[in-house]
């Protein structure tokens, strides 16, 4: 015999908003264990410790987990050490300009022969970057520096999460704020929980007037 379990519209906004977390939490705690995993194997590679890199926490992964899947789809035949590789690449360029490092890596790049390949997947990340950063300018949030702005990336894989959020129905304040806690709660989101709150909700705004 079946059992039909009745809700009502509050109950069921609740049921997705809750859903929607919880695809959140495992998108970001993904993406930064992919991150520490990259950091790992390329601090071996170079005989460098990279561990300080990952401070910018989500950030990172929010733009190291798309590039991954992009690089393991144009270049499956990479092992484990040069898809590393590629994506420290990828992280120092974007969050830690520092020649020395840069250098060592070139070298490694170089010496794997994949130096061609981290430039096409460079492009790529271009691309990523300059639609992203129009993309927060363009939600009224200003900041002085690229490299700030870069740490608001920890949302992009999250972007279609909010718009399926932002269309089941109406998303209040309060409901942000909890979503945001929840996220904040990890410590790994490189910008504070006041300034998450406003992406979010400016977002959210975004999506529900289109």
């Amino acid at each position: 015999m079946s059992i039909t379990i009745l809700i009502n519209e509050s109950q069921k906004q609740r049921l997705l908003l809750e859903t929607s977390g919880n695809e959140m939490d495992n998108v970001i705690k993904k993406n930064y264990q992919l991150v520490k995993k990259i950091l790992s194997t390329s601090s071996k590679q170079l005989n460098t410790d990279l561990k300080f890199l990952i401070t910018w926490g989500a950030s990172i992964g929010g733009m190291v987990g798309p590039i991954n899947d992009f690089v393991q789809g144009k270049y499956p035949e990479l092992n484990d050490v040069q898809l590393s590789l590629l994506l420290t690449g990828v992280i120092a360029t974007y969050y830690f300009d520092n020649k020395t490092l840069m250098d060592k890596l070139y070298k490694k790049l170089t010496e794997e022969g994949i130096f061609t390949q981290f430039l096409t997947v460079i492009k790529k990340c271009d691309e990523l970057r300059d639609s992203f950063l129009t993309f927060i300018d363009s939600l009224g949030i200003t900041l002085h520096k690229v490299t700030n702005m870069m740490s608001y990336t920890f949302i992009i894989p999250l972007l279609p999460l909010v718009y399926n959020m932002s269309m089941s129905g109406s998303v209040t304040e309060k409901e942000i704020s909890e979503i945001v806690i929840r996220l904040s709660s990890f410590g790994l989101v490189a910008v504070s929980g006041v300034i998450m709150k406003e992406l979010i909700s400016k977002i959210v705004r975004r999506f529900r007037s289109k």
